[in-house]
């Protein structure tokens, strides 16, 4: 009892607990809080207030403290005969559950725990309801065809994860893993309902698809953590991934008709097939971070949940992507990722050489044009220049045909001294006797014209 008076020594206010799921829990989570703790309320109060909430906090105090064994066992009691009620009264076996685990949170809240050992089974008993839409692989695969980039990464990511849609919204960029590891790769994180770690995984087809979604991520004018960030840097909420979800199936052509299809159905799916393949609930659940005794979580190794996620993978699987069996596959697809990185660099880099090039002619356009005209004016010189050298080189060969008709002259004049030079020898040799004949020849001449004269 010494404990009890340390555990209320405050004052309790039911609106901190109300104030509390609406901050901490999902929403749909939080309005099915209230809507047990509502219904209690009104069976057992006649209304519902903050203040007959804090009455039955009391009452539940006074119970405990209590020296009577049977007082300490009221509300257990009345928990039981409120599920009895429910039932007679047309409540579904899963609805009169949900609303006895919201007392339960609400007086743990609290610290005024339920003994829950006391409590019959039937109370706590849930059945396999009809109301939920039981999506179906094929179904995923109309609605993946259908879906845009980021719907494709939703739906792939969802199926792999199975995780409520309070956890998978709240998913942050720095939570992935290593996207360049071997597939499957381990996802984990901390649910927030129960607080338990996933052991979860990525399939090939969901690391494909979220590398590339990844990349649209880098181009938003709002960066945000999260994601799936909405308009602004918060995740989106709830009863927009309900609206997507919704307008998606009816693009694919789903028919749901009467019954419901919420984000849980990717969780739904993923139990169903770990039943249908023989993988096991107790591996899914460890996977999807749903609470399991210690004893069933301890048989299953870490390597054992990876290949019952590979047989899950195979029988989810949507886009034909899977993860490579062999070590020579994987080593050829490392070496095409290379080989298509390199590719890359090198288109990068031309790029970026294309981009200097074309920015450094837009940037010297006009000094390209003062070059061309420099080179036309050198060309109309080199025009003249041409000229002038042809005029020069007819008038060479002008010359040279007066040269060779001066050569033709010189040739005849050295005939000629030639002939003249014989007829000098000629004179020199008979000169003298020429002379000398002359001389007789004109004595005589002389000497008879004198006798002439003389007669």
């Amino acid at each position: 009892m010494v404990a009890m008076s340390v555990v209320f020594k405050y004052k309790m206010n039911a609106e901190q607990f109300l104030d509390y799921i609406k901050k901490s829990k999902a929403k749909n989570t939080a309005q099915s809080y209230r809507n047990g703790i509502r219904h209690f309320c009104r069976w057992f109060k006649n209304d519902f207030n903050n203040q007959v909430l804090n009455e039955i906090l009391e009452e539940r105090k006074t119970s405990l403290e209590s020296e009577n064994p049977q007082e300490r066992k009221k509300f257990e009691l009345l928990i039981e005969e409120w599920h009895r009620s429910q039932l007679n009264n047309g409540a579904s076996v899963n609805s009169a559950r949900n609303r006895y685990s919201s007392m339960c949170q609400f007086f743990k809240f609290f610290d005024l725990d339920l003994k829950t050992s006391i409590i019959p089974s039937e109370v706590k008993k849930t059945v396999i309801s009809e109301r939920y839409y039981p999506l179906t692989i094929e179904e995923l695969r109309a609605m993946y065809h259908v879906a845009a980039l980021r719907g494709r990464a939703i739906l792939l990511m969802a199926k792999d994860l199975g995780l409520r849609i309070s956890d998978f919204r709240m998913i942050t960029v720095e939570q992935l893993p290593n996207l360049d590891a071997e597939t499957p790769i381990p996802f984990n994180m901390e649910t927030r309902k129960e607080h338990v770690w996933t052991k979860g995984f990525l399939s090939a087809e969901t690391v494909q698809i979220l590398k590339t979604y990844l990349k649209t991520l880098k181009n938003r004018k709002k960066p945000s953590p999260f994601l799936w960030p909405s308009n602004g840097s918060h995740p989106l909420d709830e009863d927009s991934f309900g609206v997507w979800l919704k307008k998606l199936a009816e693009k694919a052509g789903i028919k749901w008709g009467n019954q419901r299809l919420s984000f849980h159905c990717f969780r739904r799916l993923l139990m169903r097939a770990s039943i249908e393949t023989g993988v096991g609930l107790t591996a899914a659940k460890l996977m999807v971070g749903k609470a399991v005794a210690n004893s069933d979580g301890t048989y299953i190794a870490k390597a054992q949940l990876r290949g019952a996620f590979k047989k899950l993978s195979k029988f989810l699987n949507v886009t034909g992507v899977e993860s490579p069996s062999q070590p020579k596959l994987v080593k050829t697809v490392v070496n095409q990722q290379r080989e298509i990185t390199d590719l890359k660099d090198t288109i990068k880099d031309l790029t970026g050489r294309l981009d200097i090039i074309t920015k450094d002619f837009s940037q010297s356009a006009s000094s390209q044009e003062l070059a061309i005209q420099d080179l036309q004016r050198e060309n109309e010189a080199m025009r003249e220049r041409l000229n002038e050298a042809c005029t020069l080189l007819n008038e060479i060969e002008a010359l040279q045909r007066k040269f060779e008709g001066l050569k033709q002259i010189e040739e005849e004049n050295q005939e000629l001294r030639e002939q003249l030079g014989q007829v000098m020898s000629y004179i020199e040799k008979f000169g003298p006797i020429w002379e000398k004949q002359f001389r007789e020849l004109g004595r005589k001449v002389g000497n008879e014209m004198q006798q002439l004269a003389r007669g």
